[in-house]
């Protein structure tokens, strides 16, 4: 079982695989012949991802058989910070190696091609197979299209003030994001009309980590359009549209308030 791929350009790859590197240290490659799947979640199982890029969304790209791969996104991470953003990208694997090769090439000003060759051993430990099924079947009532950077700039201003951002979407009215600290308070009003779209059609409200939340801020540069979903105590649901027609989905679990401890969260294994 072998695959391939390419990009003439390793911009958009090497965002996507840096901000996974912020959030989780492993993941689960899916590779079938028609095109690629990332699969991750964090250590405590609060912030789940999935990446799926289409086989026709590459320059080029082979699969001869359906393979799963597990992979350290933290060294892979530091290989492809070696490129610049305009270096083509190669990444091939067949089974008999138990290994990815990686090709950056570069073409400099007097048209010769600088070619480095890395390899990268898949990880030893074992990663879950995850099953999204469960999350994508949760009919989110409140949803809506969000201009990233609006998304950006609750994020940032929230951090201020908390490590908590908290959302509430009210039906006619629109979002509003807010924080809560010790020096004082933020609150983010976006109405209706502010949305790209939206059909959020009852009230609901929730809490979440802001830890990971500004981990996806390093997305957001290639980030053509953001979708959001939100239900009371349930994950907040996120779903970044890429550039190269990438598709990127977060899951992200509310936290939830207990007497003993006020800044416990949920995790994924609870829906």
């Amino acid at each position: 079982m072998s695959f391939s791929l390419k990009l003439d350009k390793s911009r958009v790859l090497r965002v996507i695989i840096e901000t996974l590197a912020s959030i989780v240290t492993e993941a689960k490659f899916k590779i079938t012949p028609k095109g690629l799947t990332i699969l991750a979640f964090d250590d405590s199982r609060i912030c789940l991802l999935q990446l799926k890029i289409k086989g026709e969304d590459f320059d080029e790209f082979s699969c001869d058989k359906k393979l799963d791969i597990d992979l350290n996104i933290d060294d892979l991470d530091k290989i492809l910070k070696r490129s610049t953003l305009n270096d083509s990208l190669e990444i091939a694997f067949k089974e008999a190696d138990n290994k990815i090769k990686i090709k950056l090439q570069r073409t400099t000003d007097e048209e010769k091609k600088l070619t480095r060759t890395f390899s990268l051993a898949l990880s030893e430990n074992e990663i879950e197979n995850l099953h999204l099924d469960r999350l994508y079947e949760i009919e989110y009532n409140t949803n809506w299209e969000i201009e990233p950077a609006f998304l950006v700039e609750a994020i940032k201003d929230a951090e201020i003030y908390s490590e908590v951002l908290s959302l509430k979407a009210t039906e006619g009215e629109g979002l509003l994001f807010s924080s809560i600290g010790t020096i004082g308070e933020m609150e983010y009003f976006l109405d209706l009309e502010d949305l790209r779209s939206s059909n959020i059609n009852e009230t609901c409200m929730g809490s979440y980590s802001l830890d990971f939340l500004k981990a996806i801020l390093k997305i957001s540069s290639i980030t053509m359009n953001l979708e959001m979903g939100l239900k009371s105590d349930y994950p907040l649901k996120i779903i970044f549209k890429l550039e190269n027609d990438c598709e990127l989905s977060l899951f992200l679990a509310p936290r939830v308030e207990h007497e003993e401890d006020e800044d416990d969260n949920e995790d994924m294994d609870d829906f």
